[in-house]
């Protein structure tokens, strides 16, 4: 989910830069306590309140944790429960706005955790494409509610097994999308429970956004966390699991990170992070992007913007105001004041991480080449059509003409020889769009890692549902994500065919969380990905098969150009 500059195109159809088009898409000790990881409440407590009337209900599930009793409920999977909007920092709020996360401190008694918290503070885009998505399938858009946001957001949710497993089970900890602006932990799609069923703790988690989570000021520089909030929350989270996963049952020594989207991109991030180094032991990326190319923005750039908004914000102020606020006033400043401003002056602008000499000090391709990196195994691959969806059937070739020129990598001749072949001008730009963005940056990654020494898997999800409306959308941006969590929205068509291929994908991306490796009894046969060549991608379909690695072409091109880019 990226927007770095925006190209105005005069036809039915919009043709996204890289970073923009994705922006479209998603428009404290512990406790000693014995006892099992996860008791039942079936009396009530000394505490008073929500939280007392929580604890007295039947068979709620409960853990004792950092001083706390945390009660949770019963998800809709049989056997799993749910704790849901448990705290992982203090709120990020007054004088801790753009500051490093605060580890939470646990305020004893009873804490309610049967209900998601509040989203970060975002507007309303990711909402506004659910309810599109609804629309397109024939549903209204209504079956989406309104969304609860709040600059108190730092807050994370668990899946996990009501009986306590004979061995700790794998921990997945997912990190949602939406261009680092927008997203929440607990999206339709999000829910943990039917994957924990497959024998894993399920935890997904929630971190600052946009100009909450990505952002910088001069004013900044003395603090030890300058910039990459955002990125720091993440990292509280994973230091919350290490603490705390064993009492849902979960092994802090095999954590396996997976997102989607800008999720993955950071994730990738933290992959070469040193301050990861021990939380985070296998990763998942699904259809990211930006490991590679043009290379990291700079701090002093993400302190300028800084500036840049205390001068928008102080023009709005009353004619007598002198001076743009300070940092001193842009933390006092009202939240949702402060987001108004932010999405109009950075409308364009993706909250990427910066280069910020703490956490990110060098190219992932320098990382991995010098074996710093904390993770054993990769799991990587995108979707087939990451950009038809946008694209208006009936474009001309003209369409095609420009989006190679609005291209950053893939602007050559070679490559508008190679895409005019194609007889489908919206598949063409589909294609590009797809290769540029997200399929060549992770075979670039994917064959680092693998020269890295670090087992890698690659997959390519090309499943289309049944009825016209999909065929509409193909393979999209997202696609893969009901299938990952088995959480198909009532309003998609779903056949048995699609309920059998998530069975299998959830199998797949738990054996991968369990054992460092994808393939096991009863799943497609799936080997080790070393370089692009012949049958070395799992392509997730109506019948998962081996075939080459995708667009060879192309990605020889964006390789090439990488290189000499790295060479300069």
């Amino acid at each position: 989910m990226h927007t770095k500059r925006e190209t105005a195109v005069e036809s039915s159809v919009r043709i996204w830069p890289r970073n923009a088009r994705l922006s479209w898409f998603f428009v404290a000790a512990c406790s000693l306590m014995a006892g099992p990881v996860l008791a039942s409440t079936a009396t009530g407590s000394a505490a008073t309140g929500s939280a007392a009337a929580a604890a007295s209900e039947p068979s709620a599930p409960e853990v004792p944790l950092e001083g706390e009793r945390l009660v949770g409920r019963a998800s809709p999977t049989p056997g799993i429960n749910a704790f849901l909007g448990v705290p992982f920092a203090e709120p990020p709020i007054g004088p801790l706005r753009w500051q490093a996360p605060v580890e939470t401190v646990g305020r004893g008694g009873v804490r309610r955790a049967d209900r998601f918290a509040p989203a970060c503070l975002q507007s309303p885009r990711i909402l506004d494409w659910y309810r599109g998505m609804a629309e397109r399938f024939g549903s209204s858009r209504d079956v989406f509610a309104d969304l609860d946001t709040s600059e108190d957001c730092l807050y994370l949710n668990v899946w996990a097994p009501a009986a306590r497993p004979a061995t700790p089970l794998p921990v997945m900890v997912f990190i949602h999308g939406g261009s680092n602006r927008s997203g929440w932990s607990f999206e339709p799609n999000y829910h943990g429970h039917r994957l924990a069923a497959e024998g894993a703790v399920v935890i997904s988690i929630a971190y600052r956004l946009g100009v909450f989570g990505f952002f910088s000021h001069p004013e900044l520089a003395a603090q030890p966390v300058s910039a990459n909030f955002g990125l720091w929350d993440q990292l509280a989270a994973l230091r919350w699991i290490q603490r705390n996963v064993e009492r849902f049952g979960g092994d802090p020594q095999r954590v396996t990170v997976f997102g989607e989207s800008a999720g993955a991109g950071n994730i990738a991030m933290l992959m070469v992070a040193p301050q990861a180094r021990g939380l985070l032991h296998r990763a998942i990326l699904q259809s990211g992007g930006d490991f590679s190319w043009p290379g990291l923005h700079s701090l002093a750039a993400e302190r300028a913007r800084g500036l840049q908004l205390a001068a928008a914000i102080g023009a709005a102020r009353p004619i007598n105001a002198a001076t743009p606020p300070d940092l001193a006033a842009l933390r006092a400043l009202d939240a949702r004041r402060l987001l108004q401003v932010a999405e109009e002056v950075f409308r364009n602008h993706y909250h990427a991480p910066v280069q910020d000499g703490v956490l990110i000090t060098q190219s992932i391709e320098r990382q991995l080449a010098q074996g710093q990196v904390p993770v054993g195994s990769l799991l990587i691959g995108t979707n087939a059509n990451e950009y038809y969806s946008p694209v208006a059937p009936e474009v001309g070739r003209e369409a095609l003409g420009r989006a190679l020129a609005a291209a950053e990598v893939l602007n050559t001749p070679e490559v508008g020889a190679v895409l005019r072949a194609d007889a489908d001008p919206a598949s063409a730009i589909d294609r590009l769009q797809t290769a540029e963005s997200m399929l060549c940056p992770a075979q670039w990654l994917a064959s680092a890692a693998a020269s890295a020494r670090i087992p890698t898997w690659m997959y390519w999800f090309s499943r289309v549902r049944d009825g016209a409306a999909a065929a509409q959308l193909r393979a999209y941006h997202g696609a893969e994500l009901p299938y990952v969590f088995g959480t198909h929205d009532a309003w998609l068509p779903t056949s048995d065919l699609d309920w059998q291929l998530s069975r299998t994908m959830m199998r797949a991306w738990v054996t991968f969380a369990a054992t460092g490796s994808p393939q096991g009894a009863d799943l497609p046969l799936w080997p080790q990905f070393r370089s692009p060549g012949r049958a070395n991608v799992l392509e997730w379909s109506a019948r998962p098969s081996l075939i080459d690695t995708p667009e060879p072409a192309l990605c020889e091109i964006y390789r090439a150009r990488v290189a000499a880019s790295a060479s300069q």
